[in-house]
């Protein structure tokens, strides 16, 4: 390979630079009424009514709309000169938004169902197997420490298990209730109390650093079976970590406003396990190898089966179902863009 000399490597900078700034100029603000002109006149996209559609132009932003789904309905997705294919409608594509909007309203709702079965399991299993008063739980021994790394809320690289040791005495030293009145009154701010201010991903941390006897218990309380099964069963004790980052992928998703129908990630696609892939999901290895079965919001739903409560998958199914026959309804020649993204058939969802 041959070297790039150091004043080229600069100039390549600054030309990368010239070209961002050229294109953040090139998208100067326009007020509502030329953003409809630039949509229909440039690229062809049709109105069934102007003044409903500023109004939602408005209220929810051009780019949440418009760029936020445009995708599916682009001549070209690298060249938004090239237009919408023809015929389309901006209620089409509002459409569209609004369906992924309930969808992220649900996936939100039944991932905090499953984090409260989890809060609880890993509460109930601290209290009982190590201890429920705070100086014992809190004793950084009774669990394993992690690899050391950068924590980017500590702003330094330390052990996991002092940095969820220093949350969890944060929140007993809290002045908001109802952790004030247990230290004030009883001298201790035990598991199920401290566990309602820990945010999901600080829950599973708190998961994932158990020694292998307490993890295996909360694996039990969450399928809702023996632990001596779930010992002697290696793909269920290794699927649920990577579960656990994958909602709380998709509960980040939702939260931050993000797109879910087609949502997919690489940073925490599931490992292929015979049990949830193969007898769950009936997902061979070839197939995953063609990339089915790692992130899709499918995946998610059909995962949430795995577990003994049962309301966040029935909650979640019922909502996709409503949501996606209602759209469908309007747009029945979508039907198998949809799916394809969600990574579901008609009859996991009951079209």
């Amino acid at each position: 390979m041959v070297a790039v000399q150091p004043y080229l490597k600069g100039h390549v900078f600054y030309m990368s630079l010239l070209r961002l700034m050229e294109k953040i100029m090139n998208k100067p603000f326009l007020p509502v009424e030329k953003q409809i002109e630039q949509l229909k006149v440039e690229r062809g996209l049709l109105f069934q009514n102007e003044e409903s559609a500023k109004e939602l132009l408005l209220r929810y932003g051009y780019y949440e709309i418009i760029n936020g789904y445009k995708e599916h309905f682009m001549n070209s997705s690298k060249d938004d000169n090239e237009g919408f294919k023809e015929g389309t409608t901006f209620e089409h594509i509002y459409s569209l938004f609004t369906f992924d909007r309930n969808l992220r309203t649900q996936v939100m709702s039944s991932l905090e169902t499953f984090e409260l079965s989890l809060r609880q399991a890993v509460a109930y299993t601290v209290s009982e197997n190590i201890s429920y008063m705070q100086d014992e739980y809190m004793n950084r021994n009774n669990y394993t420490s992690g690899k050391k790394q950068y924590i980017k809320s500590a702003k330094r690289k330390m052990y996991p298990i002092d940095h969820l040791m220093n949350i969890l005495k944060g929140i007993s030293k809290s002045d908001a209730e109802p952790f004030k009145h247990y230290r004030e009154e009883n001298g201790n701010v035990p598991p199920w109390i401290i566990v309602k201010k820990l945010n999901f991903g600080n829950l599973i941390w708190w998961y994932k650093l158990l020694k292998g006897p307490e993890k295996r218990s909360v694996n039990a309380r969450l399928f809702g079976i023996n632990p001596n099964l779930v010992e002697l069963n290696e793909n269920l004790s290794s699927v649920i970590s990577p579960l656990l980052e994958l909602y709380l992928d998709y509960r980040n998703t939702a939260a931050h406003g993000g797109r879910i129908y087609n949502h997919r990630t690489k940073e925490h696609e599931l490992p292929y396990n015979q049990l949830l892939h193969k007898r769950l999901l009936e997902i061979d290895e070839k197939e995953y190898r063609l990339g089915k079965g790692r992130s899709r919001l499918g995946v998610v739903l059909r995962s949430l089966q795995l577990f003994k409560n049962t309301d966040p998958s029935i909650e979640l199914k019922a909502a996709i179902s409503v949501h996606l026959n209602n759209y469908l309804k309007l747009y029945p020649d979508d039907k198998e863009y949809i799916l394809s993204h969600l990574e579901l058939t008609d009859d996991d969802i009951k079209i």
